[in-house]
């Protein structure tokens, strides 16, 4: 039985559009074989970074996994933040705060500006991968992951004068930063949030009455100065930690 060139070409054209539609994930970044992956429902982290060929020296604390599903919850924590900064700028107009106005207005742009990534905290070194299936959980179509080059900075931010990106010191306390970003006049000066590169937030106490000991910045970790607490019945009182959380969502960047 034979059918028409036109038929065929029809059949082809479905083929090629059923073929590009196949659920993938892609790899980003210092590995060998970089790209995008042909994924299942049970395609596991391992499955994807094995072909990938991850470098052995790509710098693995700021590898990042974007992941589809949680991108819900953190568009909902993106408004969050945006809702308090909002409240915080109305409030102090009203108490004629105009310093501390400007600054609520300062880093609603910055937030707004930030993309929703969808970034999972995990465990993405390959061989930690391979080894432990606690670190070998199942991808999503959509996902990324990327592995970055290893940056020379850290960035502080936040209730600051102006955005600084230092030059990385190694084993140099959060606190001793700010030597060189001073802080804003409405900002804690008792408290840092630290958001190393690979996702996770350590807050610290930085006063002479509530220090803490705590590991140093590494490359590439951001540094978020809080904004001043109005003290009891704090109309914001989740701002400060919410806004760490969500800039850890953040990645580094991975070049083109």
């Amino acid at each position: 039985m034979s059918f028409p060139p036109s038929w065929l070409l029809l059949c082809s054209a479905l083929f090629v559009c059923a073929a590009s539609a196949a659920p993938t994930v892609t790899v980003e970044g210092d590995a060998a074989e970089p790209g995008p992956y042909t994924v299942s429902a049970k395609t596991r982290l391992h499955d994807v970074l094995l072909p990938a060929q991850v470098s052995p020296k790509a710098y693995l604390l700021g590898a990042a996994w974007l992941h589809g599903p949680l991108r819900e919850e953190q568009v909902r924590l993106k408004l969050g933040v945006l809702f308090d900064l909002a409240t915080l700028e109305r409030n102090a107009l009203l108490d004629d705060r105009l310093a501390l106005a400007e600054l609520a207005t300062r880093l609603s742009a910055k937030v707004q500006a930030m993309p929703v990534t969808g970034r999972r905290v995990a465990e993405l070194d390959p061989v930690k991968v391979e080894l432990n299936r606690e670190h070998n959980p199942v991808l999503s179509a959509g996902d990324r992951l990327l592995y970055p080059p290893r940056p020379d900075f850290v960035v502080v931010e936040g209730a600051v004068q102006a955005e600084c990106r230092l030059p990385f010191v190694p084993f140099l306390p959060a606190r001793d930063y700010l030597d060189a970003c001073p802080r804003h006049a409405e900002a804690d000066p008792d408290e840092l949030f630290v958001v190393q590169p690979d996702g996770r937030v350590q807050r610290q106490g930085v006063a002479l009455w509530n220090r803490t000991e705590a590991p140093a910045p590494a490359p590439g970790a951001r540094i978020y100065v809080p904004v001043r607490s109005a003290g009891q019945g704090e109309p914001t009182p989740d701002l400060n930690a919410e806004f760490a959380a969500f800039i850890a969502t953040q990645p580094l960047e991975v070049a083109p």
